[in-house]
C-alpha cells in the first residue's frame, strides 16, 4: 500500500471501527451498582454526600437540610494504551495483523472501568469515605461533623451463608437515617460475589430448597436431613463479578434502588480513539511507525456507605 494522507484516513477508520464495536460491545457490570457522574474538572468535590434527607411534618418554620456537610472528592485520573503500527508492515499490505490488537484495545479501555469499580468495592475495608472511616467499618457516623448524629454498621465478617446473608439483609432493610427514621431500603438488592462464591450464591437466591439438619437432643450427631422451601430465593440478584477474582472470601449486599449508588464511577473524558500518522512527525521519521492510542480521564469513589453491606468472609 501506497502511504498517503488518504489510505492513513481509511486505516485509522478501519481501526478505530474495531475499536468502537468492541468497546461498544463489551458487558460490563459496573454499571448495575455504581453511579455515573460527569466531571468538568481535575477534581470534583461532593458536598452532597451525607445523610439522605427525609420528609417531615411542615410545624412552624421549615427546617433546610445541611447538605454540605461533607468535603469528599474525586481526583480525576488519567489512562491511556498506545500501540506501534510499523510502517514497513502498511506498505506491504500486512496491517490487518493488527486487526485484534485495536480490538483488544477497545475491550480492555471498557473492562479497564469495571476493574476500577471492583477495585474499590473490595478495597472498601481499608479505604475511607465521606464519614472519614473506612467505606465498610462499624459505629459510623451519617454526618462526621455532628457528634450527635444516628451511627450506622455495614461490616461483617461472617462467611457467605443463608443466615450470614439474611443478617446482612436485614441490616441493610432496617437501616436509619441520621435523624433515627427508616431509610426504606432492600428494594433492589445486588449480592456481589467472586467466582469462589458463585455456588453458595446460588444456593441462596435461586434453588427452590434448601437442605435443614435435626440434630439429637444433646447436639451432637446429625440424625435426619429434610428438603425446605428457601425463604431466601428471589430477595436479591446474584452478580458474579470475575473482577473480585483474589479476593475469594469477599461477598457484598448492595442496594441499587437509590438515586444514589454505594461506588462512584467519575468521568472526565470517556476513552477515545486516536492516531498518530503524519509522515512528516518526529516519532514516524525516527522510528518508521504510526502510533494508535485510547486515552481517557476518570476515576472512582465511594457513594453513600448506608446503601452496601460487606464482609470480609472471615479472612
Amino acid at each position: 500500500m501506497q502511504i498517503n494522507q488518504s489510505t492513513l484516513a481509511a486505516l485509522f477508520k478501519g481501526y478505530r471501527t474495531l475499536f468502537l464495536e468492541a468497546y461498544q460491545g463489551a458487558k460490563t457490570i459496573w454499571e448495575q451498582i455504581a453511579l455515573r457522574t460527569p466531571s468538568t474538572a481535575a477534581e470534583e468535590i461532593y458536598h452532597w454526600l451525607g445523610s439522605v434527607p427525609g420528609m417531615r411534618e411542615l410545624v412552624g418554620d421549615i427546617v433546610i437540610q445541611n447538605l454540605t456537610a461533607a468535603r469528599y472528592s474525586i481526583l480525576n485520573k488519567e489512562f491511556e494504551s498506545t500501540v506501534a503500527v510499523k510502517q514497513a508492515d502498511i506498505e506491504r499490505d500486512t496491517f490487518g495483523i493488527y486487526n485484534p490488537i485495536m480490538e483488544s484495545m477497545g475491550l480492555a479501555a471498557r473492562q479497564h472501568q469495571d476493574q476500577l469499580v471492583a477495585t474499590l468495592l473490595s478495597g472498601g475495608f481499608a479505604a475511607k469515605d465521606y464519614t472519614g472511616k473506612n467505606f465498610f467499618d462499624t459505629d459510623k457516623l451519617h454526618e462526621p461533623d455532628n457528634s450527635k448524629s444516628a451511627k450506622f454498621t455495614n461490616k461483617l465478617t461472617t462467611v457467605l451463608s443463608a443466615d450470614s446473608f439474611q443478617a446482612a439483609r436485614a441490616l441493610i432493610k432496617s437501616r436509619l437515617n441520621a435523624q433515627g427514621r427508616p431509610m426504606g431500603l432492600g428494594i433492589k438488592l445486588q449480592l456481589v460475589v467472586p467466582p469462589a462464591l458463585e455456588a453458595i450464591g446460588r444456593q441462596i437466591l435461586q434453588a427452590d430448597f434448601i437442605s435443614q439438619l435435626a440434630t439429637n437432643k444433646a447436639g451432637s450427631e446429625i440424625v435426619a436431613a429434610t428438603a425446605v422451601t428457601n425463604v431466601n430465593k428471589g430477595t436479591a440478584d446474584l452478580i458474579v463479578w470475575p473482577q473480585l477474582a483474589g479476593n475469594d472470601t469477599n461477598w457484598f449486599l448492595l442496594e441499587t434502588a437509590f438515586p444514589i449508588r454505594p461506588l462512584i464511577l467519575q468521568v472526565e473524558k470517556e476513552p477515545t480513539f486516536a492516531s498518530l500518522t503524519n509522515p512528516d512527525s518526529d516519532h514516524v521519521f525516527k522510528r518508521h511507525e504510526f502510533l494508535y492510542q485510547t486515552y481517557g480521564r476518570y476515576n472512582g469513589g465511594y457513594g453513600l456507605p448506608q446503601l452496601a453491606v460487606g464482609s470480609t468472609g472471615g479472612a
